[in-house]
């Protein structure tokens, strides 16, 4: 049998069928959604309200969209419901920046008011008269030179500091980069060793050394000015300190991992439960947020998953905390997450044998990623996104030498750019749909032709 891997074609004529099936997202990657290796890894799946801590007010200042179609959101983050949408070159008046987020308060010329990311927006030269410069700054030079040492299998370079922006070029694992500056996003700007200019997501580069250049430059908070020292992850900066505790974090999701640094590629430290509150110590450039815990223990944790308030350290209660501080697997109270891995597994092995049907998403058919997508919205309560390009941004990533079953697998079919994903299922196994007149089935992972067009993984659970 011929081993082939359809994708899903990006024409006019699909899109349009795509659309009209309900399958195809809005057309704009909005803040927090990422293609493969260039974006932050989030700590759980779910998306949650985030708490608009501060605001900068502007004398009178004019952006104009970038995006082909940006969404107008009645508050400052993805969460909140869409008031009206944008089109490419469409001007704004912005009235507030929400320092938490980023976003963009704005009047359109028709009158609606609401939030837009500020990513997708081009702001003219005007002053900004509220307490913090460089908020709508692009890039920060950096005073010395500095390399970074891509850690993903797979790493895009694009040509602005987030994913709405198109590919430069694609890097590999150990490929050393000079670090040209930082992008008010986080983002590294780069030079690759071929001489291409682009940009990097900063979790998958390995910064050798740190300097004093790279820095937010002099963005002040209620008083508590970030001197521009970075984390140990180079790109993510203190927004806002606490000498002592009046705000915290109620915890929104059934346990939250506590690690001991912002982002997932730290450790963990122990996790807190549904319903505790923490205290907050520190607010992070990338929504990660360092909190206190009612035994004393101090850890970081994703603001997503946290309800913040006004409180003080009395308002902090016991959670459920463990002392293991592995690398990267939610460990713990987290039996439920194994429960739920075999749930997805379980449902992707009962679909062996039926059709691959281009668009769809079950349960008589599929295509690969319709697959995907519904054993995990089925069996998990997971909606993943449509497409297996777009699949590549859920969840976080997960080298191939740590494969675990319910982990996604993706493939290029021979392109530059991911068509194709499986599921991973254990003892170096996938189960896909694999194109048409063929049906869904196991695979070798380690076969030649999958070898060589495996390019990445991502974890979804855990």
């Amino acid at each position: 049998m011929s081993q082939v891997m359809f994708t899903e074609k990006k024409t006019k004529t699909t899109l349009s069928k795509a659309l009209a099936l309900g399958m195809v997202a809005t057309s704009v990657s909005l803040a927090g959604q990422t293609a493969t290796a260039d974006a932050t890894n989030k700590e759980n799946t779910d998306t949650t309200s985030i708490y608009k801590t501060q605001t900068q007010t502007y004398t009178t200042k004019t952006g104009t969209v970038t995006a082909s179609a940006l969404n107008i959101r009645k508050g400052p983050s993805t969460s909140y419901a869409i008031v009206g949408s944008l089109k490419s070159g469409q001007t704004v008046t912005i009235t507030e920046t929400d320092s938490a987020t980023g976003w963009y308060k704005i009047k359109t010329s028709a009158g609606v008011v609401g939030y837009v990311s500020n990513h997708y927006i081009k702001v003219a030269g005007q002053v900004n008269t509220g307490g913090s410069t460089g908020g709508n700054t692009t890039t920060t030079p950096a005073t010395t030179t500095k390399t970074g040492t891509v850690t993903a299998t797979s790493l895009y370079v694009r040509s602005g500091p987030s994913t709405a922006h198109s590919i430069v070029t694609t890097l590999s694992k150990g490929h050393v980069v000079t670090i040209t500056g930082t992008a008010s996003t986080g983002w590294h700007q780069v030079k690759t060793a071929t001489g291409k200019n682009g940009y990097v997501g900063p979790n998958y580069i390995k910064v050798s050394s740190t300097t004093s250049g790279d820095t937010n430059n002099g963005s002040t908070n209620n008083g508590n000015t970030n001197t521009g020292s970075n984390n140990s992850q180079t790109g993510v900066y203190v927004v806002q300190s606490y000498s002592t505790i009046s705000k915290v974090g109620k915890v929104n999701t059934n346990s939250l991992n506590v690690r001991s640094g912002p982002s997932t590629s730290y450790g963990v430290k122990g996790s807190v439960t549904k319903g505790n509150v923490v205290g907050i110590l520190k607010q992070y450039s990338n929504g990660w947020y360092e909190v206190k815990l009612a035994n004393g223990t101090t850890g970081c944790v994703s603001g997503s998953y946290l309800t913040i308030t006004a409180g003080t350290s009395s308002d902090i209660t016991s959670g459920t905390t463990s002392g293991n501080t592995n690398t990267g697997t939610n460990t713990g109270s987290n039996t439920n997450v194994s429960a739920r891995v075999q749930a997805v597994v379980n449902m992707v092995k009962a679909q062996v044998g039926k059709p691959y049907v281009w668009g769809a998403t079950g349960p008589s058919s599929f295509d690969c990623s319709g697959l995907t997508y519904y054993c995990y919205r089925n069996a998990a309560g997971i909606t993943l996104n449509r497409t297996s390009s777009a699949q590549a941004s859920n969840g976080r990533y997960v080298s191939k030498s740590n494969l675990q079953p319910g982990d996604l697998v993706f493939f290029n079919s021979g392109t530059s750019t991911i068509r194709h994903v499986g599921m991973y299922v254990g003892n170096g196994q996938f189960i896909h749909a694999p194109a048409p007149g063929q049906r869904v089935k196991y695979e070798n992972l380690y076969s030649s032709y999958y070898v060589r067009g495996y390019v990445t993984a991502r974890r979804i659970i855990g």
